[in-house]
């Protein structure tokens, strides 16, 4: 893929990336060839966590992108794409809010199981790139009766002439897409965009299609039906729906051609969150199944929710650890989740709980600080550290003292009557092991220095 050039133009001067670089990835599979199906994959990440450089006056970032699949039965690796994306900016005010960027691709696989793996990042701060997989039954489109593609959610969706081109046209519409999946205060409005095919396998004039919206607890808020001539042996289908009316949580939209010979139905569905603060929650959804399903937890895939529980480990108890790994099914992995934050926020005994909020910007922080090699910073030393007991009150770090290897103290005042944390890089890759701590429940050794002395 040729790299595209992108101009920020919109105008405290913000060069440095910001924590917490994240890439938001949704999919969609389309009726490709005989053997094939076309998946297009949808990625979307803020510019403004790239880190950008002064050329020239003018400020300058570059993202590397990387997505491939792996096939499960043999682990090859069948379709890759790695590109880059410059940026560029005269005016640095741009940089100290959010911007998304989004964008497409398309890929001709064969039906099968795979993972897709996604990496992507700064150019020049590759070592905090953000990575996932995510793993893929890809199944046919179907060709012995009416069949429908995914569903695939826009941000806006605009008629073209037929001659038209870019990366977000097809069938002479801009199709802009929302991989977050997220609705809501500016983005009031959800786009949709499906294909339909094998409309004229019956012979009857006419069709039904039926779109409904609906709650975590399976109402429908949103309805809405048409009658549809059999034209062509496909159509593309396109259309909009508030949602500033909807409460903050989960909503499934449903796309239904129902066939008017036999009645036989044929649906595609997919998730998506809406945002609305200023309304209160649903009376309905007020218990854990529909407080679950009208949370974060219900966008979430499966790798997403066991790398917030891979996280989880420092504050976990064993009883949590083993009841998250003993479930089955993703919907059971949500509300173990959902239930841990839910009963720290209702715990009484203790006045400050730390917040789910708190807890993951400390996570974002020690990934962006504290990372060594290829080891994320939340896995390390001092990034647990971080992550359980937040910010030091001081920091010494004394990086050359003669036959010393590199060592850093970290105090914290308010904690048991004032406590030390002592970290030394005795393999030379900035990975600062926990040698010693005043803590009564840390690694305590006296002779800690011994370990920091040059042979």
């Amino acid at each position: 893929m040729l790299p595209l050039l992108i101009c920020l133009t919109v105008s405290p001067t913000v060069t440095e990336a910001q924590p917490g670089f994240r890439i938001g990835v949704d999919l969609a599979r389309f009726r490709g060839d005989t053997a094939r199906v076309y998946l297009e994959v949808y990625y979307t990440f803020d510019v403004s966590k790239l880190k950008f450089a002064k050329t020239d006056s003018i400020l300058k970032a570059e993202a590397l992108m990387d997505i491939y699949f792996k096939r499960s039965s043999n682990d090859s690796i069948v379709a890759r794409q790695t590109w880059r994306i410059p940026f560029t900016t005269n005016d640095s005010t741009l940089l100290a809010t959010s911007r998304s960027y989004s964008d497409v691709l398309g890929f001709l696989l064969a039906p099968d199981v795979y993972r897709m793996y996604v990496v992507g990042g700064g150019n020049n701060s590759w070592a905090k790139r953000d990575s996932f997989s995510v793993p893929i039954d890809l199944r046919p489109i179907e060709s012995a009766h009416i069949s429908l593609s995914d569903i695939e959610l826009c941000t806006s969706i605009v008629s073209v002439g037929k001659d038209s081109v870019g990366r977000f046209i097809k069938n002479t519409y801009e199709v802009k897409p929302n991989p977050s999946k997220i609705y809501g205060g500016d983005q009031s409005a959800v786009y949709y965009y499906i294909e339909t095919y094998n409309l004229l396998k019956n012979s009857s004039p006419y069709y039904y299609t039926r779109l409904t919206v609906t709650n975590s607890i399976g109402k429908e808020v949103i309805t809405r039906s048409r009658i549809k001539n059999r034209v062509n042996e496909s159509n593309v289908e396109v259309g909009a729906f508030q949602v500033n009316a909807l409460r903050t949580g989960a909503y499934t939209v449903n796309f239904t051609v129902i066939d008017s010979v036999d009645n036989s139905n044929y649906t595609s569905s997919k998730k998506i969150f809406v945002y609305n603060p200023q309304l209160p929650m649903d009376s309905l959804t007020a218990g854990t199944e529909g407080s679950v399903l009208a949370s974060e937890y219900a966008t979430m895939t499966e790798s997403e929710l066991d790398l917030e529980f891979s996280q989880l480990k420092y504050i976990m108890s064993r009883a949590e650890q083993a009841e998250y790994k003993n479930v089955k099914g993703i919907d059971a992995k949500r509300k173990v989740l959902y239930e841990f934050w839910r009963k720290r926020a209702d715990d009484l005994t203790n006045p400050n709980p730390l917040t789910k909020t708190e807890y993951f910007k400390r996570v974002d922080y020690a990934n962006e600080h504290f990372r060594a090699g290829f080891k994320d910073g939340w896995k390390t030393d001092r990034g647990r550290v971080f992550i359980v007991y937040g910010p030091p009150d001081e920091i010494e770090r004394h990086a050359n003292e003669v036959n010393t290897k590199p060592y850093e103290i970290w105090t914290y005042h308010s904690i048991q009557g004032g406590v030390e944390f002592i970290f030394g890089d005795r393999s030379g890759f900035s990975d600062y092991d926990l040698l010693h701590s005043t803590h009564r429940d840390e690694l305590q050794n006296a002779n800690w220095m011994n370990q920091l002395q040059v042979q």
